[in-house]
């Protein structure tokens, strides 16, 4: 998954046509499997819903992310979205009405600072700025899909990436217009990646580890995403990593690592 960033930046495609590109390819090579082990006949209703609600999200979250990178850099975008960590305390005290501490409020704090940080100049010409915010909206979009896989946990793993991946599709057609497939070869070359490795294998395996681990663990697994990330871009596409940037990285990473080891800590005390 880290290398969907500089991939994503690296292409001429824009987020519209990668977003289709993507999504297609999973259909695709998901759909024969899923109707093969016969799955979708044992659905009901409100389980259709659910995977609906899941692929309108994922689409918006995949416009914005792939926005935040063409808008900024690959690293900015692989940043913004590692806000989900601290977004998710805020939507968890929202819908579920978990408590809010100060420890989890001084995360907030320092995520916000090392955006400010990695942003740089504070003006609306500034475009890492713009990728920056359109990248936080993505992360509070990401942050929402954990919720809904796991409301829809009674939904096999496969099934459920296909409703994600077709739903998503669905959203996205409409914006065909929009899309611009005058690519070159590598350009195709990189969206089959994009495709195949990054979106079928990775995020197949990232809907069943967040589904069945604890938010806690499936959180300070991503964010290794970041760094990784971050070294590609400045290994494969020459991005520079400035003080400010890498002070940033350092806030939001340590903020979102720090607040989930202490509320794994915290939570495992309690049960104790």
């Amino acid at each position: 998954m880290s290398a969907v960033p500089v991939l994503v930046k690296s292409t001429a495609a824009n987020e519209v046509t990668i977003g289709i590109a993507r999504l297609l390819i999973a259909a695709l090579l998901i759909t024969p499997l899923v109707v093969m082990r016969g799955s979708l006949r044992t659905l009901n209703f409100s389980q259709f819903k659910s995977m609906a609600a899941i692929g309108v999200v994922f689409a918006l979250h995949w416009l914005s992310y792939f926005l935040s990178i063409k808008l900024s850099t690959a690293s900015i975008g692989a940043l913004a979205i590692s806000t989900f960590g601290v977004q998710y305390l805020l939507l968890a005290r929202l819908f579920n009405k978990e408590h809010t501490g100060s420890m989890e409020w001084c995360a907030v704090i320092l995520c916000l600072a090392g955006c400010v940080f990695a942003v740089g100049e504070f003006t609306l010409s500034n475009s890492t700025l713009l990728g920056m915010l359109v990248g936080i909206a993505s992360g509070t979009l990401y942050a929402c899909l954990p919720l809904l896989h796991q409301r829809a946990a009674g939904i096999d793993t496969l099934t459920r990436a296909w409703g994600q991946f077709t739903f998503a599709l669905c959203c996205m057609l409409p914006l065909l217009g929009f899309s611009d497939w005058q690519l070159s070869t590598t350009d195709y070359y990189k969206l089959l990646v994009l495709g195949i490795l990054c979106t079928v294998i990775a995020h197949g395996l990232w809907v069943k580890a967040s589904t069945e681990l604890p938010a806690n663990v499936t959180s300070m697994v991503y964010y290794l995403y970041v760094p990784l990330a971050m070294l590609s871009s400045a290994l494969f596409l020459d991005e520079t990593m400035s003080t400010g940037k890498l002070i940033g990285a350092a806030l939001i990473l340590g903020s979102s690592v720090g607040i989930t080891a202490y509320r794994f800590h915290h939570r495992a005390q309690s049960v104790s």
